[in-house]
């Protein structure tokens, strides 16, 4: 049963990621139409929204499997892995946020280093914690792996 829920943590996870790449595709979209950003703007508030609501909801049911797994499962790494997914993709999202402002503000600044600099080292970090989720997401499916061949 743990390896289901890891399952199903794996299937939120992707639906995760493709919320990110959305939330990316708007935010290139409404930084397109610089300096006229009132043409996108509303657009880019709606899908700001509609992925803000995915991200909630796919919170909230992987907060729910980490509970079961912590619970119910206690002898497994699982919780606590997705519970440090959980932590990271938090960060991730914050600091995705301040990195569209940035880049933004970059863009509107044209030749200022100090915006462009700013830009870059918010990118860094998280491309930083995109790898920290990564290694962890690998550590889940070796556990995932384990527990299935244990099962068996």
């Amino acid at each position: 049963m743990a390896e289901i829920l890891g399952r199903e943590f794996q299937g939120l996870q992707e639906q995760r990621i493709i919320a990110f790449k959305q939330l990316d595709e708007a935010h290139k979209a409404f930084l397109a139409s610089a300096p006229n950003y009132e043409t996108q703007f509303d657009d880019y508030k709606k899908e700001v929204s509609q992925v803000t609501d995915k991200f909630q909801s796919v919170s909230k049911e992987i907060i729910k499997i980490k509970k079961e797994l912590d619970s119910e499962y206690s002898g497994t790494r699982l919780g606590e892995l997705i519970g440090r997914v959980q932590e990271l993709e938090e960060k991730k999202l914050h600091r995705v946020v301040d990195y569209q402002l940035a880049a933004q503000q970059a863009l509107d600044n044209p030749g200022d280093d100090l915006c462009e600099k700013n830009a870059k080292l918010i990118k860094q970090d998280v491309d930083k914690t995109c790898e920290l989720i990564m290694e962890i997401l690998t550590e889940i499916r070796y556990e995932i792996a384990e527990i299935e061949s244990v099962s068996r």
